[in-house]
């Protein structure tokens, strides 16, 4: 099965059951957090933004740009990638203005450098180690001298769905050894834990509960 088939594969199954992907408090607790961090690992790393290029890998609707648009990234300055036709498509919608780059990113010939590339749950759904190898090389490829990767991601299987596998920190710096330097923070309360406290998040979200990190991956 090519990378391609797998993740139309994995997100049909995703369709599904997308009750477990709907709002509530706890994605709510999550988006919130995953905001506030982001915006505190990128001013650790830039004086201003404005004028930073951003490219997501796996895009999905193109709604994470709202968060750096938050922060002060300039809409003509936020470039997606997206392998989903359906994804593509409310992307041009949303954004009809910026550069799309369509299918799968280790493929496709993106012919400029940028600052920051952000990947959100897009390396947990590859399951393949040479895959993950080789989009890890590209992502590296494309970034500009003093540039970036985000990463948000988890680190722990779910032994309820194979179709998706951790990154933990061990393999992120196995995937990422040619980068400077490397810092993260676990952040994201697990979510069968998180589904069933709801409005208590923060009273359960401590260090050996969270399930995910978020990571600076330096060129």
């Amino acid at each position: 099965m090519s990378l391609e088939e797998q993740i139309i594969n994995q997100y049909s199954k995703r369709a599904v059951n997308s009750n477990l992907y709907a709002g509530g408090h706890y994605v709510d607790h999550v988006q919130k957090e995953i905001k506030e961090n982001i915006g505190a690992f990128l001013n650790e790393e830039f004086k201003e933004f404005e004028n930073l290029s951003l490219l997501e890998i796996g895009a999905g609707n193109g709604t994470n740009a709202e968060i750096f648009l938050n922060l002060g990234f300039k809409i003509q300055n936020i470039s997606f990638n997206e392998l989903l036709p359906e994804r593509i498509s409310a992307i041009k919608s949303n954004y009809p203005n910026n550069a799309v780059f369509e299918g799968n990113a280790i493929e496709i010939d993106i012919n400029k450098k940028f600052d920051v590339i952000f990947q959100s749950t897009v390396f947990t759904s590859i399951l393949s180690k040479v895959d993950r190898e080789k989009l890890a090389e590209k992502m590296l490829s494309l970034l500009n001298p003093n540039g970036i990767i985000l990463w948000y991601d988890f680190i722990y299987n779910n032994p309820k769905n194979k179709d998706v596998r951790k990154v933990d920190v061990k393999e992120l710096k196995l995937l990422f050894a040619k980068s400077s330097h490397i810092y993260y923070k676990k952040i994201t309360l697990a979510p069968p834990i998180g589904r069933k406290v709801k409005k208590f998040y923060k009273l359960f979200n401590v260090p050996f509960l969270r399930s995910h990190i978020l990571a600076i991956i330096k060129k």
